[in-house]
């Protein structure tokens, strides 16, 4: 069974803007850029409603029918699919949904290998699906590869994004034993000591 998973909210701030004279205008509110967007509607897949669900999964198919080259709305409607098949009860409705999460995760990764983001998304998904989908070994290579460029490269992802991700690193390495899992585990607490992984990840 594919276990929920979160990732890091990322907040958008609202612009006040003011006219001359006496004159006031009414707040307004910065459009959010993709990333929050999207994460936004994948949160609403978290709670397991498939109705929730499917809405968020219309809502990455127009994306990508939009804009064909958009790999993050690909690796998080892959994600949504895994979760729809999680919560669909007929066998042959998990396996399609399975399989067309898995197809949609790997594409994108495979179009945009150096987004750390969109390999965030596909690492910490197959990282929460049970051993026996054989998805493990795909985590781990991801976690690797963000690993290296968090502690080599400058990169898009915010330090709550990337405490998401190191975090949930060193549990795939704990899990099977890697070299890393300690490394993984400090770089995670040294971002922000204080956060909530920060803290999980105190000695």
């Amino acid at each position: 069974m594919i276990r929920k998973f979160g990732l890091a909210i990322l907040l958008v701030t609202g612009l006040i803007t003011q006219g001359c004279g006496k004159e006031n205008h009414p707040t307004k509110k910065s459009p959010k850029s993709k990333p929050a967007l999207y994460l936004d509607w994948h949160n609403k897949c978290l709670d397991g409603k498939t109705k929730d669900i499917d809405a968020q999964i219309d809502n990455f198919e127009a994306q990508i029918k939009a804009d064909h080259d958009d790999n993050l709305a690909r690796v998080y409607l892959g994600s949504a699919c895994a979760l729809r098949a999680k919560e669909s009860f007929w066998g042959p409705t998990k396996l399609k949904y399975l399989n067309r999460g898995n197809e949609l995760m790997d594409a994108a990764v495979k179009n945009a290998p150096d987004n750390p983001r969109i390999r965030m998304v596909r690492a910490i998904g197959y990282y929460k699906m049970p051993k026996r989908f054989g998805k493990r070994p795909t985590a781990v290579a991801d976690f690797e590869k963000l690993l290296a460029v968090a502690e080599n490269k400058p990169s898009s992802l915010q330090t709550n994004e990337w405490q998401v991700v190191l975090y949930f690193a060193s549990c795939a390495f704990k899990e099977e034993s890697h070299k890393d899992a300690n490394k993984a585990k400090k770089l995670c607490h040294q971002l922000a000591p204080t956060s909530k992984y920060g803290k999980l990840t105190a000695e």
